[in-house]
């Protein structure tokens, strides 16, 4: 029995084949961990924008019942108007005043 079969040429060969395979499934667990940790980071960024949205709708429902530039204007006006009705209060509530002091015997 004549065998011609080169046994150290295919252990060699095998050798590099199982090399090329562990190298192929190292490079494909990197790629597919790379993928992963993005595929959280994406959810992490998409989980924060949730948040600052409502964050943002609430803001604005705050904003919605407050007063505008007008009705502070508004507002304004009648002080004013309060003001100078309360210096004609204040105005009679003094000459009453003097009046009673000035004849408080008579």
């Amino acid at each position: 029995m004549d065998d011609p079969t080169n046994y150290e040429a295919l252990k060699f060969w095998l050798d590099v084949v199982q090399w090329v395979f562990t190298i192929g499934v190292m490079i494909f667990v990197w790629i597919d961990r790379g993928r992963s940790d993005n595929r959280n980071l994406i959810k992490q960024m998409a989980d924060r924008q949730e948040m600052l949205e409502r964050r943002l709708i609430t803001a604005e429902e705050h904003l919605r019942h407050s007063p505008t530039h007008d009705d502070i204007a508004q507002l304004r006006s009648q002080f004013a108007g309060l003001d100078s009705k309360l210096d004609r209060v204040t105005n009679t509530v003094d000459r009453v005043h003097d009046y009673l002091m000035n004849n408080k015997g008579d």
